[in-house]
């Protein structure tokens, strides 16, 4: 009797099989030491508790690294830290924030993590990631599929100059017409079987202060208008930037639901407001279970005690 051998390529949709993915937000490797030594903290606190947590896959969602224009050294810093990940064999998704496109650091950014983003699309089903550069802008727009979900990420950082908030980019080639041809196209196996990832969450308070760096009115409309038809596929936009821990839910109307928005505090801490003042390393946890009709993700927010954390330098530079 002759034996035949299937093999699924990796994020293969496996039906009862769960998985966690972990988030970190804004870790700001800037050159600052304890900002530095936490974002170390919090990866190394990932690679240590993998097997008890069943954690395959890490969104870091902007605000990685930059320097002043034209340096690379901290992003280059933040990419060494995080391929300890890589190592233990839980690759990491780089997201692209305001910061590194204020200090002038977006091409830089894109030519540091393309090595990681080559090595993701030899991992990932379904990789699709946009070209760059367009009117001169590395938009940082991709996505893929893991064990039946849609991973999106998205790039809706504004390029004026001062703007922390969100901007669609909504031209050809930008942001906005990437992310609706993205979502139209994309397998829909289970209910809630899409996440979204970004660094501006999708998402407004209703309060000026917060709102300042989120999207604009008509911007939600739009995001709201385009993900109506969607709604029950969509489970979460997960984001940074305000360092907070926050969840919000996205109506359409009173009454219907569009999608949840979760908000991840940074890996360090400071007492600006939105920050909150507390002195913990936050990683998020989110474990998968696409054991049934839809898609279903568990929330847990993991709080690191690092007040003094210990900073490697040997072969960071």
């Amino acid at each position: 009797m002759t034996l035949s051998i299937m093999y699924l390529p990796v994020g293969c949709l496996v039906y009862g099989e769960t998985f966690s993915f972990a988030i970190m937000a804004d870790p700001h490797v800037d050159g600052n030491a304890a900002r530095r030594a936490k974002f170390q903290t919090a990866v190394d606190w990932i690679k240590d508790n993998k097997n008890n947590n069943n954690i395959e896959l890490v969104f870091v969602l902007g605000d990685i690294a930059w320097g002043r224009t034209g340096s690379s050294r901290n992003l280059a810093i933040a990419r060494q830290i995080l391929n300890r990940l890589n190592i233990v064999g839980i690759p990491y998704i780089p997201i692209i924030g305001d910061n590194e496109i204020e200090t002038g650091c977006e091409r830089e950014f894109q030519d540091v993590f393309e090595p990681q983003y080559k090595y993701l699309s030899g991992r990932f089903v379904n990789w699709q990631k946009a070209t760059v550069p367009v009117r001169n802008m590395y938009l940082q727009n991709f996505s893929f599929d893991y064990k039946g979900c849609h991973f999106v990420c998205l790039d809706f950082n504004s390029r004026k100059r001062g703007d922390e908030g969100g901007e669609l980019h909504d031209f050809p080639g930008g942001s906005w017409h990437w992310f609706k041809n993205d979502i139209e196209k994309c397998s829909k196996p289970k209910k809630e079987n899409i996440v979204i990832m970004s660094h501006i969450g999708m998402f407004r308070t209703g309060f000026e202060m917060a709102d300042k760096y989120l999207f604009s009115k008509e911007e939600m409309t739009k995001i709201k208008q385009f993900l109506y038809n969607y709604r029950e596929y969509i489970d979460s936009n997960y984001a940074g930037h305000l360092h907070q821990n926050w969840n919000m839910i996205v109506w359409s109307g009173l009454f219907t639901p569009l999608y949840s928005v979760r908000v991840t505090d940074e890996t360090w801490y400071d007492t600006q407001w939105p920050e909150s003042n507390d002195r913990q390393l936050t990683v998020r946890l989110v474990q998968v279970n696409n054991n049934g009709p839809k898609i279903t993700y568990h929330q847990h927010i993991q709080n690191i005690e690092a007040e003094n954390p210990v900073l490697e330098t040997k072969n960071l530079r």
